[in-house]
């Protein structure tokens, strides 16, 4: 009984010294994430027809915001059809420091996805994994723009 005691105790202890960090630290740890905040041009490719058979290429704009809570973002992705912006759907990612990507899960009746985002300086890479099977149907490239919210790619 002890041991299981002791190792409760001690798992605890571990817990909570792992979460006490200063707020100092935390703060650094958050300002050194490559930031996806802006406005993203380029494509979403389909990678597994087998898997997402109803899958398009897309030109794609993506708005990255700041989200309603620290550490969070909000992504909002529009395809290109006919030189005109379509909604796609809006999503909140948050920091996955195990993958190194900003993160996201898609839930609807057809589907369950996972969106992952890398970004390097003012390029982000990413892709679209189905679960649970883990199956990549979409690989995404984009380039942050300079200028405002527009329709051109």
């Amino acid at each position: 009984m002890f041991q299981r005691f002791a190792k409760t105790a001690g798992t605890l202890a571990a817990l909570l010294i792992c979460t006490a960090l200063p707020p100092s630290r935390l703060a650094a740890a958050e300002a050194s994430r490559p930031s996806p905040i802006g406005i993203w041009r380029g494509t979403s490719t389909c990678t597994d027809l087998v898997a997402a058979p109803g899958c398009n290429d897309e030109i794609v704009v993506y708005e990255l915001t700041p989200g309603s809570k620290s550490g969070m973002v909000h992504w909002k992705a529009d395809k290109v059809v006919d030189g005109q912006r379509q909604p796609m759907g809006e999503m909140d990612l948050t920091y996955d420091t195990s993958e190194g990507c900003w993160r996201a899960e898609f839930q609807s009746p057809r589907m369950h996805s996972v969106w992952c985002l890398t970004v390097d300086g003012a390029h982000m890479t990413g892709t679209g994994r189905l679960l649970p099977g883990k199956q990549v149907i979409r690989k995404i490239d984009v380039r942050r723009s300079e200028g405002a919210a527009g329709t051109s790619g």
